[in-house]
């Protein structure tokens, strides 16, 4: 019987209720999966009849343990690594895709196919300026519900952060500015621990050098 990944064995522990180790028949009861930090995600290709997929701080950078999945209609990933996103051309079922705080560049893939996609969110990803200027807005005109990204200043902030070597995040959450390290090449716990700090002031330490920068989560 092959082992899952800890994190995923967990989550189908707690959904289950049960200990492991589990079977294939055991996977494929699984309708819905949460699973916190991650490190590889290659397993959910025993999850056939897996419909909603949430993870919290994925250390890997693509989908393609996805790739041709059947069933999976609503996919939430945030405070991870993620940068490729191209093996969702292959989820005709996608319905919700809510990816805030990864590590997002380009999201052309999301110009056609995709029949059922109803809700995006982008918010705090370093996407390209074609991504951000073009591909969002035809979105929106697509999209009968919400496509959501970072405001301007957000936006521009997290693109300089990784220009200069820094895969960090940075966004809003209502009157509160704050950088994030998304993945888990940096910290065990990517959804906790961020620096709160005002757009002028973040910018003033960026000019400062890198390591200022990291010093923010001391």
């Amino acid at each position: 019987m092959q082992t899952l990944e800890p994190q995923v064995e967990k989550a189908v522990q707690r959904r289950l209720q049960k200990n492991p180790p589990f079977t294939d028949y055991d996977l494929a009861q699984l309708d819905v999966l949460a699973v916190v930090f991650p490190r590889d995600l290659s397993d959910l290709t025993r999850f056939p009849m897996l419909r909603t997929l949430h993870v919290v701080g994925y250390g890997g950078r693509d989908l393609a343990p996805l790739t041709d999945h059947p069933c999976l209609a609503s996919l939430s990933m945030e405070f991870s690594a993620l940068a490729d996103v191209s093996a969702l051309r292959t989820l005709p079922m996608i319905r919700r895709l809510l990816l805030p705080l990864n590590a997002i560049e380009d999201v052309s893939v999301l110009r056609s196919g995709l029949p059922r996609l109803r809700e995006v969110d982008l918010t705090g990803n370093p996407l390209s300026e074609e991504s951000y200027r073009r591909v969002i807005p035809e979105l929106r005109q697509r999209i009968e519900e919400t496509v959501a990204v970072s405001d301007e200043r957000e936006w521009q902030i997290t693109r300089k952060l990784y220009a200069a070597g820094l895969p960090f995040d940075y966004f809003r959450r209502g009157d509160t500015y704050l950088l994030c390290r998304p993945g888990l090449a940096f910290t065990d716990t990517p959804d906790a621990g961020h620096a709160v700090i005002g757009p002028d002031e973040l910018e003033a330490v960026l000019q400062r050098g890198v390591d200022e920068v990291h010093k923010l989560f001391a």
